[in-house]
């Protein structure tokens, strides 16, 4: 008996030992293709480990992994001289501005008060994490603007709802402190910036390729394992947040329909911040701005608008003043066609669109002063 449960080890041990070799033999093979997405400059590498633990995320774009940029993975002047300061905050929408020439001509022929003129979009920043931002602008690079312009989209409600709010850290006096960085996540690409920084540090690390392979299959594993025990921990204590993934399909839910719960935790969010700026003495004035998506402004199944949830805090806050592009365009038109003005994805203009878009919103700034 002992003999045969011996021989019977000895066999699985075998097999789990040739098991291992075949994998190990096909991720060394692999690891240049694993290791593609990486960024590939060490002070790259070191810039965002910096804010790994402090922000949710920051800006990442192809370039990024071979060029060193530093601050403008976090923001970036399309002004800087001497006199007032205004900052431009929001997801893509604000963060397309680095990709259109002439938008930014718009801006600056606009804004010619302005000594610096800072734009701080990154895609999916909503409210909690624009207030980390400005947190991390204000605390580290000493940027206090006069004038603030915020961008919030309705996929806000999405990336509050689902990405951002079990991620949220407050301290002992419940005031926000920061949205962290998610370990081992379900979401790729700019949301997995834990695994972009770890397989970075590999690669550049000064071993052998056996040992980087060797690092790499551990973080497999330890990967593996975590998520498992997120699994079983949702299935033990109903916690969904732990095996939520966040899909394009559930961020574009809540347009659809939006609990009471939920909107009184949107509120509370957006408050959160909007009290924050409001009780800066630098800051004269704050806009924010919200926009209709394609489907919203044509499609009666969605018919929650992030606008009416600004629209009812604005008064509460003094230096705040709502540019409402949902009841802009039920009086106004002055897009050329409606239907030819968006992307394929409906929630983005096409430059064209972008540049009529930013000529109507400082048309209303200005009628506002």
């Amino acid at each position: 008996m002992n003999k045969d449960f011996f021989f019977k080890s000895l066999s699985i041990i075998f097999s789990l030992l040739i098991c291992y070799i075949f994998i190990f033999i096909f991720y060394l093979i692999n690891l240049e293709k694993n290791f593609e997405e990486n960024f590939k400059i060490e002070e790259t590498v070191t810039f965002y480990n910096k804010y790994f633990d402090r922000i949710n995320h920051i800006r990442y774009r192809d370039k990024f992994r071979f060029e060193i940029k530093n601050d403008e993975l976090i923001f970036n002047y399309f002004k800087k001289q001497e006199g007032k300061t205004i900052l431009l905050q929001g997801d893509s929408w604000f963060k397309k501005l680095n990709n259109y020439e002439s938008s930014q001509k718009i801006v600056l022929n606009n804004l010619k008060n302005f000594g610096k003129i800072i734009n701080g979009g990154t895609s999916s920043y909503s409210p909690s994490l624009m207030h980390n931002q400005f947190m991390i602008l204000e605390n580290d690079y000493d940027i206090r603007p006069e004038n603030v312009i915020i961008y919030i989209d309705q996929t806000d409600m999405g990336d509050e709802l689902c990405r951002y709010k079990n991620l949220i850290q407050y301290d002992n006096e419940k005031k926000f402190v920061k949205v962290g960085t998610e370990r081992y996540p379900y979401s790729q690409g700019v949301f997995n910036l834990h695994e972009k920084i770890y397989l970075s540090k590999i690669e550049l690390s000064d071993v052998s390729k056996l040992k980087k392979t060797q690092y790499y299959i551990n973080y497999k594993i330890k990967k593996a394992l975590i998520r498992t025990s997120k699994k079983i921990n949702s299935i033990l204590f109903k916690h969904k947040s732990f095996t939520k993934k966040c899909t394009w399909k559930v961020i574009e839910s809540y347009k659809s329909y939006l609990s009471l719960d939920d909107e009184k935790y949107l509120k509370k969010i957006i408050k959160n911040y909007f009290n924050y700026l409001n009780k800066k003495d630098y800051i004269d004035k704050i806009y924010v701005v919200t926009h209709p998506h394609k489907t919203q402004f044509m499609n009666n199944s969605q018919k929650v608008d992030i606008s009416k949830i600004i629209s009812n805090l604005e008064e509460d806050f003094s230096k705040i003043q709502h540019i409402n592009f949902s009841e802009i365009l039920r009086k106004k038109n002055f897009y050329n066609d409606f239907e030819k003005i968006w992307k394929q994805d409906s929630i983005h203009l096409t430059e064209e669109g972008y540049n009529i878009f930013l000529n109507e919103l400082f048309f209303q700034i200005k009628h506002i002063e």
